[in-house]
């Protein structure tokens, strides 16, 4: 009698889904670390609580809170009361001001999620977006659109009513400018916050390919907020953020049309898009570069002296002309990478944005043809296919 020779043993042929790429470690590390990740499952329910919170202990009168919610050191011979009218009352500056920051930190990732995922995930679902990578990919670039077309609309309305617009003079004409609006300060403040509170987003979301460029701009975007209003020039500030702000619309709208499958005019927006950023980020930047150059020594001590003042000195210009010319370093190289793009395009190809991450390629789009080429395979070598 012959022995039958037992079944050989079959590996499981049903392929593993691809691991979702690891968050950028600096953020993701401190995370682990401390045992931190309950808290960061959810933004929008930690960071509203301590929103709440703040507001809560504001509403009762608690100082701390209330340095929070409210501009502080106002200009106490000005005619305006801030009590009544904080928007035109003037302010001055001091460290105070950091409290306010602080709090549109932690407000800014509750918005970000509430808008993201209360908002424009299920518009993402009802208009037709497949894939979990595309569908959060589409939700971040509609939280990017709303925050910059509000931004930008504010930067214009600010400086459209301010001796400096459209004259590149007044940057120093009567500096230092230590006095500012309500609405200018406000303004100045939660710009602040927003670019802080980047940091955090650009560690926590999947890795881009560009990551040491993104966190050199932001290293460098919240030292010239910083410092640029610590040295009274709020003015040039806002004329570089206004000028930075518009194009981020340009780019949003085409990338989201694009997740919703309309390559076509996404192509031709995004063409609006290229045409935008070269006017403003090396065209109108230059100009203010230029006038950093030049315009103090026009029209300032250059010395630095704050108990009188004067707070522009040749090594600060140095210093503020350095993160300016990095600044526009990292836009050139950016730049280079939207050509990349443009290539692609004149090559018959759609409009990608090559500093994302492997966006259109989510996991969910790759484990179902691998799994049919994994029962065919196992077909032809006479094996059993256990199907789900």
């Amino acid at each position: 009698m012959s022995k039958t020779a037992s079944p050989r043993p079959t590996k499981d042929t049903k392929p593993k889904r691809p691991a979702k790429k690891a968050a950028a470690p600096v953020f993701a590390g401190f995370v682990k670390t401390f045992h931190l990740e309950s808290y960061f499952k959810d933004d929008r329910d930690l960071a509203f609580k301590i929103c709440s919170f703040i507001l809560l202990g504001s509403a009762f009168g608690v100082p701390q809170f209330r340095k929070m919610t409210r501009l502080q050191y106002p200009v106490q011979d000005e005619l305006t009361n801030p009590e009544e009218n904080w928007w035109n009352a003037r302010y001055y500056k001091g460290w105070d001001d950091l409290y306010i920051v602080g709090f549109w930190i932690v407000a800014f990732t509750f918005i970000r999620a509430f808008i993201m995922k209360g908002y424009f995930r299920p518009l993402g679902k009802s208009l037709g977006v497949r894939g979990e990578a595309k569908l959060e990919r589409f939700e971040e670039q509609g939280y990017i659109m709303v925050y910059y077309i509000i931004s930008w609309s504010a930067g214009m309305i600010l400086m459209y009513n301010s001796p400096h617009w459209m004259n590149v003079d007044h940057y120093w004409i009567g500096y230092p400018h230590n006095k500012m609006t309500g609405a200018f300060k406000a303004y100045y403040l939660i710009q602040f916050g927003f670019w802080l509170q980047q940091f955090y987003v650009v560690n926590c979301d999947m890795k881009r390919k560009d990551y040491i460029a993104m966190v050199a701009h932001h290293i460098i975007t919240c030292t010239l907020i910083g410092w640029s209003y610590s040295c009274h020039l709020t003015r040039i500030g806002n004329a570089i953020l206004v000028v930075m702000d518009v194009s981020d619309v340009f780019l949003a709208v085409p990338k989201m049309l694009k997740y919703m499958g309309y390559t076509t005019i996404c192509d031709y927006l995004f063409g609006l898009f290229v045409v935008s950023w070269a006017l403003t980020r090396h065209y109108l930047f230059p100009i203010i570069i230029k006038s950093l150059y030049y315009g103090p020594q026009k029209f300032t001590d250059m010395q630095w002296a704050p108990e009188q003042d004067k707070y522009m000195s040749l090594n600060v210009q140095r210093g503020f002309l350095a993160l300016l010319y990095g600044l526009e370093a990292v836009l050139c190289f950016w730049f280079l990478m939207i050509f990349k793009v443009i290539y692609k395009m004149f090559k018959g190809g759609a409009a990608d944005d090559h500093r994302s991450h492997d966006e259109d390629s989510g996991a969910e789009d790759v484990v179902e043809p691998v799994e049919k080429l994994s029962v065919k395979a196992a077909a032809a070598n006479g094996e059993k296919v256990k199907s789900d």
